[in-house]
């Protein structure tokens, strides 16, 4: 019996408890997966989420939050401390879909830092969606090795940076000779995002074009639906 891949699911939190949960009930239904074996950290900076992390079994570390870089950085050396094979890093408003780590299998041991070009936003005011499939490289959902992790000395981004985070730590590990590989498109995004008024990069109207929201209702949990759609506002 193949021993499962060991991941890390990293994110730094903010604001935005009920947008969280739906992230951390995510993790939740993913931690189910057959060939993985996922535990997940959260880098938080406020008292109120250390229930919401134990509520859903979410290790923490309390950081200040700002500069953004150097909340990220101190995380990663608490990352240390698990024992895995890859970090996903997600945002705390992202949705990973069990699809995603079915599609991620043939590219885990075939290369240190990997990830997708390809994702669902939602509004979580209206519940407009949009997917929008990039030639650059999205932060959320990559893969990046343990020992890509330490020929980086497990720095990743420049601590003074609040915005431009994901490129600046592609930079960072292509220093250190681990070249970037896009995961190819699904019929269907494998992360969704799910953007509110306190995010850096808020929904864009005119980003991508537009997608049944109802494809990615189907491949959540009813928890995950439900708190989703609470967010709604009526309009």
């Amino acid at each position: 019996m193949q021993t499962p891949t060991k991941i890390l699911v990293y994110l730094a939190v903010w604001k935005r408890p009920e947008i969280t949960e739906l992230c951390f009930r995510g993790v939740k239904r993913i931690q189910q997966h057959p060939d993985f074996d996922i535990q997940a950290l959260a880098v938080i900076s406020e008292p109120e989420m250390i229930g919401l992390c134990e509520k859903y079994g979410i290790a923490w570390m309390m950081y200040k939050n700002e500069p953004l870089g150097e909340k990220k950085n101190a995380g990663l050396q608490k990352a240390k401390e698990f024992d895995f094979d890859y970090l996903m890093e997600i945002g705390s408003d992202d949705i990973v879909l069990n699809e995603l780590l079915e599609d991620y299998k043939k590219y885990i041991g075939e290369h240190e830092f990997f990830g997708i070009a390809d994702a669902a936003y939602i509004n979580s005011e209206s519940g407009e969606c949009r997917r929008l499939i990039s030639k650059s490289t999205y932060g959320a959902g990559r893969m990046i090795s343990r020992k890509a992790l330490e020929k980086c000395n497990w720095i990743l981004w420049n601590d003074r940076l609040n915005r431009g985070l994901d490129n600046n730590s592609v930079f960072a590990l292509q220093r250190k000779g681990m070249v970037y590989q896009r995961v190819k498109p699904m019929d269907f995004p494998g992360i969704i995002d799910v953007k509110s008024q306190e995010n850096i990069w808020k929904f864009n109207f005119y980003l991508g074009v537009p997608y049944d929201i109802d494809e990615i209702l189907k491949r959540i949990s009813d928890e995950e639906k439900e708190i989703l759609e609470s967010l709604y506002v009526a309009v």
